[in-house]
């Protein structure tokens, strides 16, 4: 089965993520990644979650945080996730 991507522009992701960070600490958490890939309309949220942090957070402290964890995320949703980051 194929689904549509989901299109947004840079900005538009980056305001996501950021409207993501519920505790408004600049740092995205798995759960809170996870609420919002749910909120965006996406399925196996628990696992692209996981899967995410794993990817993205090259610190490996549980959070994805700074321009570069931010930047990877943005290419793992790119690549993994359908969703077409313009």
């Amino acid at each position: 089965m194929y689904f549509m991507p989901v299109i947004m522009g840079r900005d538009k992701f980056l305001d996501f993520l950021e409207r993501a960070d519920e505790n408004k600490d600049g740092r995205i958490s798995r759960d809170e990644l996870r609420i919002a890939l749910k909120a965006a309309g996406l399925r196996f949220t628990t696992v692209k979650a996981w899967l995410a942090m794993r990817k993205c957070d090259h610190n490996r402290n549980g959070v994805i945080e700074g321009d570069k964890e931010m930047a990877s995320l943005l290419s793992y949703a790119n690549e993994k996730w359908n969703v077409l980051v313009i």
